[in-house]
């Protein structure tokens, strides 16, 4: 008997980091549209800075997503390509399709929603605000109903993001862990969490209110959304994960102690976002900054392991291949930097909220 020995030189990784922070960006994008569609629908249950935290979140994710993307593309201009040479059957020519328009309905969705408050910004001594205020594009105005429908259409073209970013990593058939049903449904599921944590972490930058403490424009229905929302997708995570590590025919994941500690840590922190939600009771700048901080490292780390960690996976002999975290812009760098837009963003972004205004003739219920 002869022994053939199989070894393959180490490759580079496909996905880089970048990926991850492209899932997570544009996962709590889209799961944001679908929390802003409910919200609007029941518009008389949650207040106004709830809903314009979910817009933005909407908005923003869908402007640095895609500028992550691009740069796990390895280069800005490559993106080009995919609309001179479509091909219909590929996941990621269709995404290239979904993701401007996308983009452009979030865009357009956060704009719509929040034009009294940039209209109010007229009255401002800043001359800045003032100019703001002409983005408005004049003095029409838009229904409740009309709203609504915008919504709609943009939380309709959010689910084809959902759809295609879990489809062109779900038919790689060299990755069993990527190659199921359940890896798709759990980025979907973990997406609200995501969600969630940039949606807190605007509420936790909105100014307070002079006269009056920050929650005073808060209601019962928003405690009543984050804290279901959290339950709901810490739940599902927790079943799905031992779902999706079970797929994998090479080796039992729990039976290796780097997996084992992956996966355990990955259960305690939906545990933990679990009992964040049972705990919460009130809204306040602590609650909402621990909120935040404990959803988007569940969300990134999740999206980390399963994208990242899998590809140290050999596919054919049993060598290790240990990735490290590299310090420059494909690596840390990029992480902070990318994560460093999205709060400029939002810092402008918050400057336009007025917590007073109450859109479409709302009436609330507030936080006592």
């Amino acid at each position: 008997m002869n022994i053939t020995e199989v070894l393959i030189q180490p490759q580079a990784i496909t996905w880089l980091p970048w990926a991850v922070q492209y899932f997570l960006y544009i996962g709590s994008s889209y799961a944001a549209a679908i929390l802003f569609l409910l919200s609007l629908m029941f518009q008389q249950h949650t207040s106004h800075r709830m809903r314009s935290a979910l817009v933005l979140v909407l908005a923003i994710g869908a402007i640095v997503g895609p500028l992550a993307l691009t740069g796990d593309l390895h280069q800005p201009g490559r993106a080009w390509k995919f609309f001179f040479h479509l091909t219909p059957w590929s996941w990621m020519s269709l995404g290239s399709l979904f993701l401007p328009l996308f983009s452009a309905l979030s865009i357009l969705t956060a704009w719509l929603y929040l034009r009294d408050d940039i209209a109010a910004l007229k009255n401002s001594t800043n001359p800045i605000a003032k100019v703001v205020s002409l983005l408005t594009l004049g003095d029409w105005k838009i229904t409740l109903t009309q709203m609504k429908i915008v919504a709609v259409i943009t939380t309709l073209s959010g689910l084809s993001i959902a759809l295609y970013t879990g489809a062109e990593i779900a038919i790689v058939q060299s990755r069993p862990l990527w190659n199921q049903a359940t890896s798709p449904l759990l980025w979907f599921v973990t997406a609200f969490l995501g969600a969630i944590g940039f949606t807190a972490l605007l509420l936790a930058l909105f100014p307070s209110d002079k006269n009056s403490a920050m929650t005073s424009s808060m209601t019962l229905g928003d405690i009543s959304l984050i804290k279901r929302v959290l339950i709901l997708s810490s739940v599902l995570a927790l079943i799905l994960v031992p779902l999706w590590a079970s797929n994998n025919p090479y080796f039992s994941l729990y039976e290796n102690q780097d997996w084992a500690i992956r996966l355990g840590l990955l259960s305690i922190s939906f545990v933990v976002c679990f009992i964040v939600a049972q705990t919460l009771t009130r809204l306040n700048r602590l609650n909402f900054i621990l909120i935040s901080a404990t959803t988007l490292f569940t969300s990134f780390y999740l999206r980390w392991v399963t994208i990242m960690d899998v590809q140290t996976i050999p596919k054919f002999d049993v060598g290790a291949y240990p990735y490290e975290l590299p310090l420059g812009g494909s690596g840390l760098l990029g992480i902070i930097g990318m994560f460093g837009l999205w709060i400029a963003l939002a810092l402008a972004a918050t400057e336009i909220v007025d917590a007073k205004n109450t859109p479409f003739a709302t009436a609330a219920h507030t936080t006592k």
